[in-house]
């Protein structure tokens, strides 16, 4: 049991972001939470409904996220290491590499999960981890995969790779430079706040209407609803703009690894059951023994360890007992190195009772 189609899961990833970016924007934009042109996007998932559709996405692109970067980091591993055995600081950057990407995902759920308006410093420390390990991320894929011979892809995935990189760190910088530094809400002047009356005259606040028929009932005000009579309206529409462009960028640059990944596969994990040292002299009538798939004879140190009395049945397949007992002294059943390269397929620890006669699987 496998996954043959790997390439699937940067795809995924893509589809889950981009959906929770084009579902919860409109619905925010008919609820108005914010404004149509271009609110930022934590800003279009910060209320009820369009904040459970954004969160639940998000979280799962950001779990399709992590599988991506593991995927292309064990792509890397197997591709130069075990396929061409090349040596260097290569491994060490690409460990290091993987930890950076698996921080970017980390943020991407803290930003699913805090939403702006209720934790926001929380909030922005999630969107620092999942946009500035993001680029870092991005860059240092693309320095190791131009170090690295021979390549993946073509050389025209790289290039792009890099000009994704370059656009990306433009946008990130005009988000920070034009969002919360140039294009933030102006204070209110001396003598009002956020609760007097006179504060509708100094900057458009509206309700948020989470009542049944867009009601006031259990409304709040929203500091989302910018104007174009706001003194920093060009800044904050250039810092949203550019937020969004760097979300694009980033997850374009995500997908184009189902390039390199379409000719990849993985196979299942395997699970190996030990039971720990005295277990089976703690119970009467138990023995530990191992259960090998049926094979040519096996030798293990020099003796026949199949026993045909011993024979029994699973769904067809015969299985012979390999008995602990005729071992030599010391030799634990489940850490007989010698059994993968004599073709034993199955490695498990079962308990015979011999009181009862028959076999117990766990």
């Amino acid at each position: 049991m496998g996954l043959d189609k790997v390439w699937i899961v940067p795809l995924a990833t893509f589809i889950f972001t981009i959906s929770a970016f084009v579902i919860s924007y409109p619905l925010a934009v008919a609820f108005n939470h914010v404004t149509p042109l271009v609110p930022y996007i934590s800003d279009a998932g910060s209320f009820a409904p369009e904040s459970c559709i954004f969160g639940q996405l998000l979280n799962m692109a950001a779990l399709f996220l992590a599988l991506t970067i593991y995927l292309r980091h064990r792509q890397i591993v197997e591709f130069y290491w075990h396929k061409l055995k090349q040596e260097g600081r290569w491994r060490r950057m690409s460990c290091l590499i993987l930890w950076i990407g698996y921080s970017s995902a980390f943020g991407v759920s803290i930003v699913a999960n805090f939403q702006e308006y209720n934790v926001l410093y929380i909030h922005y420390a999630g969107a620092f981890l999942a946009f500035g390990f993001g680029l870092a991320y991005a860059w240092a894929q693309t320095v190791l995969t131009y170090q690295m011979c021979p390549k993946l892809a073509e050389p025209i995935v790289y290039h792009c790779r890099l000009s994704l990189c370059i656009f990306s760190s433009v946008f990130f910088a005009t988000t920070i430079v034009c969002g919360p530094i140039l294009g933030a809400p102006p204070s209110p002047p001396n003598g009002l706040n956020e609760s007097s009356d006179n504060m509708a005259s100094f900057h458009d606040k509206r309700t948020v209407t989470n009542g049944p028929n867009n009601s006031a009932t259990n409304s709040c005000i929203t500091p989302y609803l910018w104007t174009k009579r706001e003194p920093n309206y060009g800044y904050h529409v250039i810092g949203t703009t550019s937020e969004w462009l760097l979300a694009i960028c980033f997850q374009l640059y995500i997908l184009s690894f189902a390039i390199e990944l379409r000719h990849a596969y993985c196979h299942a994990p395997k699970l190996r059951l030990v039971a720990f040292k005295g277990y089976g002299e703690k119970r009467r009538g138990i023995t530990n023994t191992a259960v090998v798939k049926q094979t040519p004879v096996i030798q293990l140190f020099g003796l026949d360890t199949r026993q045909p009395e011993t024979r029994v049945n699973d769904g067809g397949t015969s299985h012979y007992i390999v008995n602990s007992q005729i071992l030599p002294n010391g030799v634990n059943p489940s850490y007989i190195p010698d059994l993968e390269n004599l073709s034993v397929n199955t490695l498990n620890v079962v308990q015979i009772d011999e009181n009862k006669q028959h076999n117990n699987y766990y």
